[in-house]
């Protein structure tokens, strides 16, 4: 897909690749990259999410990584904010921003047995992603083992980065500084080594970058399928005390981003018991343009995701990356991700 898309439609300009003020008055105020990938057939797939709290002076780390058989996980919840360089834009008011920016990395950790990193290229269009480190097995004939990994991820934006814009939910805001999220669906060149097996994948899915309070205390729902086709990005939010918030996009390849609206429905089964097969049930959504989508949830493989540190007081809950394939009305089927966070049982 070309590479000169209008990468601003939704309002997100391209400095906002990199790092954002914080306010010292959030102590909730939290910054995070995802990036999230998988094969055609499902059988290598990942996830990286790296966030951080400045004022609780703490850094998030995690990378997910799934070969088929086995899941590898490095989990960090307290690396030390101090030691995370993060990038700063120059020139922001040029039009040259890409090229005054293009050899910035937006932010990069090496210490103590593991590095990362995310370099943004052509700002909102390409970017990599590194990571080096040793990984604990999960799953498969190897758990409890400890093992080298190593990914590279070349990322190309298939569209430009979805926003709704900053928005007024409470808790969420705060008066002076910037506060946003967006989405953008991807395709990417990965190269994923684990205990020295070298794998080079061509990968489609989504990523996520988003910054200010951001209060843990909810429920939430977020769907992402990308394929050669079309990508497509669901999210339900449940806070306490607020109707429930819908928001996401249907992209067809080639075509304009079609908002979903508030008719989108899913009907889910989850299972407490198994992270593994952690979820079934089917979908409806509808877009602005009148466009629906439904169809199917089945669970290729998942793993449960530790964010008991995150809440105001400290518990567990059902936090579940769930890597699904869809079967749609249609007839077609597509490779996606399910993500669930619940209370538990």
């Amino acid at each position: 897909m070309s590479t000169e898309m209008d990468v601003s439609k939704f309002g997100i300009q391209p400095e906002d690749e990199f790092p954002h003020a914080f306010s010292e008055d959030h102590a909730d105020w939290n910054e995070s990259y995802f990036f999230d990938w998988y094969d055609a057939t499902g059988s290598n797939a990942g996830h990286c999410r790296i966030g951080w709290h400045p004022v609780q002076k703490r850094v998030l780390f995690w990378l997910y990584l799934f070969n088929g058989s086995e899941w590898f996980v490095i989990e960090e919840n307290r690396l030390p904010f101090s030691e995370l360089q993060l990038g700063k834009v120059e020139d922001s008011n040029s039009t040259v921003v890409d090229e005054a920016n293009c050899h910035k990395k937006a932010f990069a950790y090496q210490g103590w047995g593991l590095e990362f990193s995310y370099q943004p290229k052509q700002l909102l269009r390409t970017g990599e992603l590194h990571v080096k480190g040793f990984a604990r097995v999960l799953s498969g004939a190897r758990q409890g083992m400890i093992k080298a990994v190593e990914l590279t991820l070349n990322v190309t934006a298939q569209g430009p980065a979805y926003s709704r814009g900053g928005g007024s939910v409470d808790g969420h805001t705060a008066q002076g500084f910037s506060t946003d999220r967006y989405e953008q669906p991807t395709q990417s060149h990965c190269q994923m080594i684990i205990d020295g097996e070298c794998r080079e994948l061509k990968v489609r899915g989504e990523r996520d970058h988003s910054w200010g309070p951001r209060p843990w205390d909810m429920g939430w729902q977020f769907f992402v399928v990308n394929n050669e086709h079309f990508s497509l990005c669901a999210t339900q939010v449940m806070i306490p005390e607020w109707p429930l918030i819908n928001m996401g996009y249907y992209h067809a390849h080639g075509g304009e981003m079609e908002n979903l609206n508030e008719n989108t429905e899913f009907n889910l089964q989850f299972n407490a018991d198994d992270p593994t097969q952690a979820v079934s049930g089917s979908f409806s959504l509808n877009c602005d343009s009148g466009r629906k989508i439904q169809g199917v949830i089945e669970v290729i493989s998942g793993t449960e995701i530790d964010i008991t540190h995150t809440f105001a007081s400290p518990h567990r809950t059902e936090y579940r990356r769930s890597l699904i394939r869809c079967r749609f009305d249609d007839g077609s089927e597509s490779i996606g991700w399910l993500e669930c966070n619940r209370e538990s049982d």
